[in-house]
């Protein structure tokens, strides 16, 4: 008889050693004080027995059960299974690991600010070296030629680097952040976040 026993019990399914609970129980909780977090906790590992009619769910409510408890013990009692723990939230959500650091050629932006000094320049040296007869024509050529000189080399002043950091967050989700200096960092280095700029931990 005991060896039966023994046997039952490990065979049983844990779902057929939960014990049931019913609305008297659950009332009997809210009214000895136990928080919602202890109570939904209860109703998650019972075998649900409860009576969600309508004079059910109003004895729950002046009984004192919250409105996300009622909600759990009708999910529970319609068959849904217990809902699984939420995922917990990174301790530093603004926290990652450096993936990838890429350096890019930037190309430099004229702003006209150098055509238009190149072509003073340009014009003021053709209409010198035009002589008296071709002094408009010295003006014209050496302003247009001074124009795109200066535009080329205001376009090689501005040229550059950036650098993109690849970011990997602990949530899981991937960034890229690019700087103008050199980033004293190398993939798998674990970086924080701070106003947009990428810093070592």
């Amino acid at each position: 008889m005991l060896r039966f026993l023994l046997a039952f019990l490990v065979s049983a399914p844990l779902a057929a050693l939960a014990a049931p609970m019913n609305n008297d129980d659950v009332i009997k909780m809210v009214k000895g004080g136990l928080s919602d977090a202890i109570v939904l906790q209860s109703i998650d590992a019972a075998e649900p027995k409860f009576d969600t009619s309508p004079d059910g769910l109003v004895k729950l409510k002046q009984g004192g059960a919250s409105d996300a408890v009622i909600q759990r013990i009708i999910s529970r009692q319609g068959g849904a299974p217990a809902p699984a723990p939420a995922a917990a939230k990174p301790a530093c959500p603004e926290c990652g690991t450096v993936t990838s650091i890429r350096e890019i050629n930037r190309p430099g932006n004229a702003t006209g600010v150098g055509a238009v000094a190149g072509g003073v320049v340009g014009g003021v040296l053709g209409r010198s070296l035009g002589g008296r007869e071709h002094r408009t024509a010295g003006t014209v050529v050496g302003a247009a030629g001074g124009a795109v000189a200066g535009h080329v080399i205001e376009k090689k002043a501005r040229e550059g680097k950036t650098w993109e950091i690849g970011v990997r967050f602990d949530d899981g989700h991937l960034q890229a952040f690019k700087q103008d200096s050199h980033p004293s960092l190398k993939s798998g280095d674990r970086v924080r976040v701070v106003n947009g700029a990428v810093a070592p931990l």
